[in-house]
């Protein structure tokens, strides 16, 4: 039958310990080493990674931000070149207005001058003809001191008149 054979199982027991031993000093240290420096620079990626993501997200906040300061900076030159367009529309427009207002008083100030002088070349003209005519009548009906009284009188509203 099983005969348990104690010499056989302190040899096995003895190799197994020896088999351990061995694998502990040859295996298993460097095996802890490695799976200790794979979790430091599994726990190092992590740590990394969480990094890089904080510095993105600053990023991104800091990128928005100058969007809207980009944006804030659009709207007022626009809002500047507006203002400065509509300035400048007025004052283009009152320019105008002026000039056209001088050009205008000018163009009244020609007219009475004309005015005054065909005014004074008619009188110039009637006045000579009327005295013939009031000559021509008065001559038939009138002696020469009505005449001189009659002609002074018509001069006289004559620069009633011009005034």
């Amino acid at each position: 039958m099983l005969e348990i054979d104690l010499k056989i199982i302190l040899v096995q027991i003895v190799t197994f310990l020896i088999g351990i031993l061995i694998l502990w000093k040859i295996a298993w240290k460097p095996l802890v080493q490695i799976l200790f420096k794979r979790k430091n620079d599994i726990a190092k990626n992590i740590s990394d990674s969480e990094n890089f993501k904080q510095e993105t997200e600053r990023l991104k906040v800091n990128y928005e931000q100058m969007i809207i300061d980009i944006d804030k900076k659009a709207k007022e030159l626009l809002e500047k070149a507006s203002s400065t367009a509509e300035t400048q529309k007025q004052q283009l427009i009152t320019e105008a207005r002026d000039e056209a207002k001088k050009i205008l008083d000018l163009a009244k100030k020609q007219m009475e001058q004309e005015r005054e002088s065909v005014k004074s070349d008619l009188r110039k003209e009637i006045v000579p003809i009327a005295i013939s005519i009031a000559e021509k009548i008065l001559d038939k009906t009138m002696d020469k001191s009505t005449q001189n009284q009659l002609i002074e009188k018509f001069l006289t509203d004559i620069s009633e008149i011009k005034q």
